[in-house]
């Protein structure tokens, strides 16, 4: 089974481009030594597990990650290290779009991320978002190939609810290989979804772990939020959550327990998603946010007493459904439609371009 350790780091700001400079990093996108920084930080700390993607700056953040790689071994070689920076695994992403949905294309894409990471091998492919032109078993089909001709070590899928894994772990049980991770949000603000906890039985029953992105609610569940900083935060817009007694009950018992156990809201969120069996997958801009998030590996009960007291963190996700029983429940279809408004064109490739495909004519 594949060990990613007990955090993630995702790297969707590590893109260098303007598009990210504007939209991605409105902060500005991270230097080459605020990136050297972070990446020493979390591999001095034993962190595993680095996340990246094709689609994060046009490939760009999968070229930081090598060359920081690259870097972080020249610095352990003239520290005197007698071999390579060992156990690290780079995950990176195919994004299967309207122009690229053939096996060649798969093909030229994971080459790409190869040539981008400068390795022979990625340790972890993930199929980008539930959203395809051809149905999920034939790019798992693909990344069973690859595995087979010695190019993937490790299958992912992404934002796949629970019978999208099934369909996706019966693929990859055919052809002898497995599901190796499911990346999907997870937080105490989505976890009253009953389809959302479906999934995460599902992933448990099917021997696939959880890469848990927005374990923090992309800083809703974090100590200092103001209203000002509430506004920008994408969340906000996509969830349709207000800064209201509602996200406040929750944020009040996150700094109860946060002070109960000496840690930061963010510290106790992210414990939170390691209690239902998944990795917090955080992305860091500073060295002072990695810190944080390895040092939230440490922030655990010791006694049974204090194990039992944890559970109180149940009690929030409690408040969150009395508070807003009133809500529709965000279940994957909704979210879908909110990331990923394609439902015309996934018609159009199943009502015309999958029968032609069936029949050898396209």
């Amino acid at each position: 089974m594949l060990q990613l350790g007990g955090l993630g780091i995702g790297l969707m700001q590590w893109g260098t481009t303007n598009i990210d400079n504007k939209v991605v990093n409105p902060k500005g996108n991270l230097s080459d030594d605020e990136v050297r920084n972070i990446w020493s930080t979390c591999r001095k700390h034993n962190v595993l597990f680095f996340d990246t993607a094709e689609g994060y700056g046009g490939g760009t953040s999968e070229i930081r990650v090598r060359d920081v790689q690259r870097w972080y071994q020249k610095e352990l070689a003239l520290q005197g290290a007698k071999k390579d920076d060992p156990n690290v695994i780079v995950a990176t992403k195919y994004l299967p779009t309207l122009w690229r949905w053939t096996k060649g294309a798969f093909y030229r894409s994971l080459h790409g991320s190869m040539d981008r990471l400068g390795v022979s091998k990625i340790d972890l492919y993930f199929i980008h978002t539930p959203i395809h032109p051809l149905p999920l078993e034939t790019f798992v089909q693909w990344a069973c190939d690859a595995v087979d001709d010695g190019l993937v070590e490790h299958i992912g899928i992404s934002n796949c609810n629970a019978a999208l894994c099934r369909r996706a772990h019966a693929v990859a049980t055919k052809n002898g290989k497995t599901i190796a991770c499911n990346q999907i949000m997870l937080n105490l603000l989505v976890w009253k979804s009953a389809k959302h906890q479906e999934t995460v039985r599902t992933c448990h029953e099917l021997g696939i772990q959880i890469a848990a992105y927005s374990p923090i609610g992309q800083g809703l569940l974090t100590d200092n939020l103001t209203p000002d900083k509430f506004q920008t935060i994408r969340a906000v817009k996509m969830t349709g959550v207000q800064y209201d007694g509602k996200l406040q009950n929750l944020r009040q018992e996150l700094e109860r327990l946060s002070h109960k156990y000496n840690a930061t809201m963010a510290q106790i969120a992210m414990n939170w998603v390691r209690g239902k069996n998944a990795i917090p997958l955080v992305g860091c801009r500073t060295v002072h946010q990695a810190k944080e998030a390895y040092e939230s590996m440490s922030v655990q009960p010791l006694t049974q007493e204090e194990n039992s007291d944890k559970r109180q963190a149940e009690a929030v996700v409690a408040v969150m459904r009395q508070q807003q029983s009133s809500s529709k429940e965000s279940d994957h279809e909704e979210i879908e439609n909110k990331l990923y408004p394609f439902g015309n064109i996934q018609r159009f490739f199943k009502y015309i371009i999958h029968p032609l495909l069936k029949e050898g004519l396209y």
